[in-house]
């Protein structure tokens, strides 16, 4: 309940923590369009795991040139798991400099 009036005042972390919170089905019934739309509002506002976490969802629903651009986004913003993610794309021929 907390999360939700927080999100809905432009709190970024409380934005990607409800989408959590959906993707899991954790204290709320899980929903995939409400999870997409509180990560793409957190990263909005800037939150990088957010943003990480809308590329692993993108990647996932077979959107790979919108997950890399969630990763530099979100690598931009120094999340480390992104810059994972692009080094390993990187090593894979998925992307160039």
């Amino acid at each position: 309940e907390y999360y939700t009036k927080a999100a809905e005042l432009g709190d970024a972390e409380a934005q990607c923590n409800l989408a959590i919170l959906y993707q899991y089905g954790t204290g709320v019934e899980k929903d995939e369009g409400k999870q997409i739309n509180y990560l793409e509002e957190a990263s909005i506002g800037g939150h990088p795991i957010a943003r990480y976490r809308l590329g692993l969802t993108e990647g996932n629903n077979g959107s790979a040139e919108r997950a890399l651009t969630h990763f530099f986004i979100a690598a931009k913003l120094g999340e480390n798991d992104s810059i994972k993610v692009l080094m390993e794309a990187f090593r894979n021929g998925l992307v160039s400099k």
